[in-house]
């Protein structure tokens, strides 16, 4: 059984993401962020191998690269899921 405070921090994480998704759906002007103030807030190189895959979607309005904050936020939660699973299926110990 998970132990509470894990619980809780998935709970935390998945209320942070709805609420992003709301304000998305509310305001959607305010959910776009440059490609510069992206790279400040989730750093260049995580950025262009996002980009370089294929699963950070952007939009052109005239020169500017504009990516949607909430879709950048779920991006790295998910990787972030990804690796506590693989972290913590080597950490276990083998069934005697």
């Amino acid at each position: 059984m998970e132990s509470v405070k894990t619980i809780m921090q998935e709970l935390e994480t998945c209320s942070n993401l709805i609420a992003g998704a709301i304000i998305k759906k509310a305001a959607p002007i305010d959910d776009d962020i440059t490609e510069n103030a992206a790279r400040k807030a989730y750093g260049d190189k995580w950025l262009r191998k996002m980009k370089r895959d294929g699963l950070a979607k952007y939009t052109r309005v005239g020169r500017r690269i504009l990516y949607s904050r909430h879709q950048l936020d779920c991006l790295r939660e998910a990787e972030r899921e990804h690796a506590k699973l693989v972290f913590n299926t080597i950490g276990k110990k083998p069934l005697e």
